[in-house]
C-alpha cells in the first residue's frame, strides 16, 4: 500500500476548507507542529478511513468537528500497479455511516459496510492489529508488540508472514476429516445392516417354505369359494330376469287399466257434450226470410254514414277557413288603426307650436319637416302592408263550402231507423252462425263418442289377458333376499382369503428378494469394507495435513526461518542506536516448570524477548525509557522491513508516530541515521515530532497548525 492522496473534512479539529495531503510530492517526511495541533489526527483519519479505526474507539461521533454534523475521509492509495480510493462518511443527526471501495473508475462497494470493510481488509491483506503492531508506531503504543504476550506475538507474527492462508488449510483439512468421520458413521450402519440381513438367511428359507404352503393351502379355499359364489350368482341372475320379467308385466297391465279408465271417463264426458248440444240446437230458432234484406240495408247505412262523414270533413274546413279570414280582419284592423294614429301626428305638425314628443321642446320648422318625413316614411309602409292581405281566396272558398254542405242531404231520423233494423238482424244473424257451428260440433262428438267405444273394447280385451298372464306368474322376491345375504357372505370371505394370499406372497416375495441379495450383498459387504480401509486411511493423511498446516506445524517451522531474519535486522539497528551495547534474541521454544514422568522438563511453544546489553541479560521493564524505545523501534523496523519482504501484504508504508522524548541528542540522531537507512525499504515514511531540533533533520515537513478556523497544514520542502 503506497499513499496517494488523503483528503478530510469535519474531521476532528479540521474543518471543511482543508487542502489535499498529495503523498506523491515526497519519499520521507515528518508530520511536525505543535502539540493539540492535528498531527496524529491525519494518521487517523487514515486508519479511520481504512479499518474504520481512530484512538476515539468505536465511537466514530467523537470524531467529528465540534458544532459540525457529519464528517468525511477520501483516501486514495496504489497497490499492485492500481490506484484504489476508500470513502467513509459519518452523519451525527442521522446516525448513518457509509463506506465505498473505487478502484480507478470502478465501483467496488459490497452491499453493507461490513463486508465492504472485509473486501478492503483482503485487498490489502492487512487488518489495523497487523498494521498497528508492524508499520505504524502510534503514540504511547510504540512498545505494542514488546509488551503482549507470547501467543499474541505469534499470532501477530503469523498475521505479517501471511500465514492465514495455512489456517485456512487446516480449517479446510478438519473440514475434510469431519465429512470423511460422517461418511464412516454412514458406512458403519450400512456394515452392520448387512451383517444382520446376512445373519437371517438360513431362518429366511425355513419361512419361505412354510409360506408356500400356506399359500397352496389358501388357494384351494378360494377356488372352493369362488365355484360356490359362481352357483349362487347364476341361481341370483335366474330369480332377477323372473322378478324383472313380473315387475315388467305389472307396469304394463297398470298402465292399460289406467288407459281403460281414461277412455270410460272420456266416453262419459263425450256423451253429457252431445245431450248438453242436442239441447242448445233445439232451442234456436231462425227465420231466414228476415235476413234476405240484410245486405242492401247494411250498404244504404253504410251511404249514410259516408254522407255525414262529407258534411262533417267540409264543416273542419269552414271553419279553418273562417279562422284565417277573422286573422288577417285583426290584422287590417291593427294596421288601420297604426294609419290613423300617423295621420293625427302629421295633423299635430301643422299647427304652430308644436311640441317633441321626446322632449318636450317646441319644435323648429326644420325638426318638423324631419318628423313629418319620417311619418310619411312609416305610413307608406303601413300601406304597403295592407295592400299585401287579401282575403279574396277565403271568402271564396268559404262560399263554395257552404254550397257544397247546403247541397248534401242527411236524413237523421230514417238514419236512426236503418240502424235500429240492422241491429236486430245483426242479433239474428249470429243465432244463424251460432246453429251453424253447434250443428258441425255435435257431429264431430258423436264421431268420437264412436272411435271411444271402438277403443275401449280392444283396451277391455287387452286388460284381462294381461292379468290372467300376471296371475300366472310366481311372486319370487321372497327368494332373493336370503339369496343376496348369502352372496355378500361369500363375497366377504373370498376377499379376505384374496387379501390374505396377496399378504402372504408379498412375504414370500420380500423373503425370495432377501434370499437372492444375499450374494449381492456379500459383494456390497466386500465393496464397503474396503471403502472404509480407504476412508481410514484418507482420514489419516487429512489429521497429518490438519496437524502440518496447524500452529504448531509449518507455521512454526515459518515463523522458525523468520525468526533470525527479525534477529539479525534488529540487532543491524539496535547496533547503531545503543552503539553496539545492546541486543536482542528472539526464544520461541523453552521448558516447563514442571517435570515430566521421566524427570526431564517439556518443552512449549512460545515467543520471548530477551534484551542483554555489557551488564548482562535484563527483563525488558529495568530498561530505561530510552533504551526500551530503542527496543521497540528497531523490532518495528524489523517486522516492517518483514512485512515488506512477504508476499502477503504490500505495505511499502511506515508511520512512527512521536516517542523520540525519551532519546537524548545522541539518540535522536542515530534514530535519524537509522530511518535514513531503511528508507529504501519503504516508498513513503511519514514521521511525527514536535521537537524543532528533529523535524530539521527531514527534507520534506508537513507543518500543522491550528487557529480559530480549526486545523491545516503546509507541505514545505522539496
Amino acid at each position: 500500500m503506497i499513499p496517494v492522496s488523503l483528503k478530510l473534512s469535519n474531521f476532528t479539529s479540521y474543518s471543511e476548507n482543508v487542502p489535499e495531503l498529495d503523498f506523491t510530492k515526497f519519499h520521507l517526511a515528518a508530520i511536525s507542529g505543535p502539540n493539540g495541533a492535528g498531527k496524529s489526527s491525519l494518521l487517523d483519519a487514515i486508519t479511520w478511513c481504512v479499518w474504520g479505526w481512530s484512538r476515539a474507539g468505536d465511537n466514530a461521533d467523537q470524531l467529528v468537528r465540534l458544532g459540525a454534523l457529519d464528517m468525511f475521509v477520501e483516501f486514495s492509495f496504489e497497490l499492485d500497479g492500481h490506484i484504489y480510493t476508500i470513502k467513509r462518511r459519518r452523519a451525527i443527526k442521522s446516525g448513518s455511516s457509509a463506506l465505498e471501495l473505487w478502484s480507478n473508475s470502478h465501483n467496488l462497494t459490497e452491499g453493507t459496510i461490513k463486508s465492504t470493510q472485509q473486501k478492503i481488509i483482503n485487498t490489502l491483506h492487512l487488518s489495523f492489529e497487523t498494521f498497528s503492531n508492524s508499520a505504524f508506531l502510534r503514540q504511547g503504543h510504540a512498545d505494542e508488540f514488546t509488551t503482549k504476550g507470547p501467543s499474541d506475538r505469534k499470532r501477530i507474527l503469523a498475521d505479517i508472514l501471511g500465514l492465514f492462508h495455512y489456517d485456512e488449510l487446516e480449517e479446510k483439512a478438519k473440514e475434510k476429516i469431519k465429512e470423511i468421520q460422517n461418511k464412516l458413521q454412514l458406512l458403519k450402519y450400512q456394515l452392520l445392516e448387512i451383517d444382520t440381513e446376512l445373519s437371517q438367511k438360513e431362518s429366511q428359507e425355513e419361512k419361505r417354505k412354510e409360506t408356500i404352503l400356506q399359500v397352496e393351502k389358501i388357494e384351494e379355499e378360494i377356488k372352493s369359494k369362488e365355484a360356490n359364489l359362481k352357483t349362487l350368482q347364476v341361481e341370483r341372475e335366474t330369480l332377477n330376469v323372473a322378478e324383472q320379467q313380473r315387475e315388467k308385466l305389472l307396469q304394463n297391465l297398470t298402465q292399460n287399466q289406467q288407459e281403460l279408465r281414461e277412455i270410460t271417463e272420456q266416453g262419459v264426458e263425450r256423451k253429457k257434450k252431445i245431450d248438453s248440444l242436442q239441447t242448445e240446437i233445439s232451442n234456436l230458432k231462425v227465420d231466414e226470410k228476415l235476413l234476405t234484406n240484410l245486405s242492401d240495408l247494411q250498404k244504404e247505412k253504410e251511404n249514410f254514414e259516408k254522407i255525414k262523414q262529407e258534411q262533417l270533413e267540409l264543416k273542419n274546413q269552414l271553419t279553418k277557413t273562417q279562422s284565417v279570414i277573422d286573422l288577417k280582419n285583426a290584422e287590417l284592423k291593427n294596421l288601420q288603426k297604426q294609419l290613423d294614429e300617423i295621420e293625427e301626428k302629421l295633423a299635430d305638425l301643422k299647427r304652430a307650436g308644436a311640441k317633441c314628443p321626446t322632449c318636450g321642446q317646441e319644435m323648429n320648422t326644420q325638426h318638423k319637416k324631419t318628423a313629418g318625413d319620417n311619418l310619411l316614411v312609416e305610413k307608406k309602409e303601413l300601406t304597403e302592408k295592407m295592400a299585401l292581405i287579401d282575403k279574396t281566396a277565403e271568402e271564396k272558398a268559404v262560399v263554395d263550402l257552404t254550397k257544397k254542405i247546403t247541397e248534401l242531404v242527411f236524413d237523421n231520423q230514417k238514419y236512426q231507423q236503418l240502424t235500429a233494423q240492422l241491429t236486430d238482424l245483426v242479433a239474428l244473424q249470429e243465432q244463424k252462425e251460432k246453429l251453424i257451428q253447434l250443428t258441425a260440433t255435435l257431429e264431430t262428438e258423436q264421431k268420437t263418442l264412436v272411435e271411444l267405444r271402438s277403443f275401449f273394447v280392444n283396451k277391455k280385451s287387452q286388460v284381462d289377458k294381461l292379468e290372467i298372464e300376471f296371475k300366472s306368474l310366481l311372486d319370487v322376491s321372497g327368494k332373493l333376499t336370503p339369496l343376496n345375504l348369502e352372496l355378500q357372505q361369500t363375497e366377504e370371505q373370498l376377499n379376505n382369503l384374496r387379501a390374505e394370499e396377496k399378504e402372504l406372497r408379498g412375504i414370500l416375495g420380500q423373503i425370495t428378494e432377501l434370499i437372492s441379495r444375499s450374494a449381492q450383498l456379500e459383494k456390497l459387504q466386500k465393496e464397503k469394507s474396503s471403502e472404509k480401509q480407504d476412508l481410514e486411511k484418507q482420514k489419516t493423511i487429512f489429521e497429518e495435513l490438519a496437524l502440518a498446516f496447524g500452529k504448531k506445524g509449518i507455521q512454526a517451522m515459518i515463523i522458525e526461518t523468520a525468526i533470525p531474519e527479525i534477529e539479525d535486522e534488529a540487532n543491524r539497528l539496535l547496533d547503531k542506536l545503543s552503539e553496539g551495547r545492546m541486543k536482542i534474541a528472539l526464544i520461541t521454544q523453552k521448558e516447563t516448570k514442571t517435570k515430566m514422568a521421566g524427570g526431564e522438563r517439556g518443552i512449549v511453544e512460545t515467543l520471548d524477548i530477551v534484551i542483554s546489553d555489557e551488564m548482562g541479560e535484563r527483563p525488558y521493564e529495568l530498561y530505561s525509557g530510552g533504551e526500551a524505545f530503542r527496543v521497540n523501534i528497531t523490532l518495528r523496523l524489523a517486522l516492517s522491513k518483514l512485512l515488506t519482504r512477504r508476499a502477503g501484504a504490500k505495505l511499502q508504508f511506515l508511520v512512527i508516530d512521536e516517542g523520540f522524548g525519551t532519546q537524548d541528542a545522541q539518540g535522536r540522531t542515530r534514530i535519524v541515521e537509522v530511518i535514513d537507512a531503511i528508507k529504501d525499504d519503504f516508498e513513503k515514511i511519514v514521521v511525527i515530532t514536535h521537537l524543532e531540533e528533529l523535524k530539521e533533520e527531514f527534507p520534506v515537513r508537513i507543518e500543522v497548525s491550528k487557529n480559530s478556523g480549526g486545523s491545516t497544514f503546509e507541505l514545505i520542502g522539496d
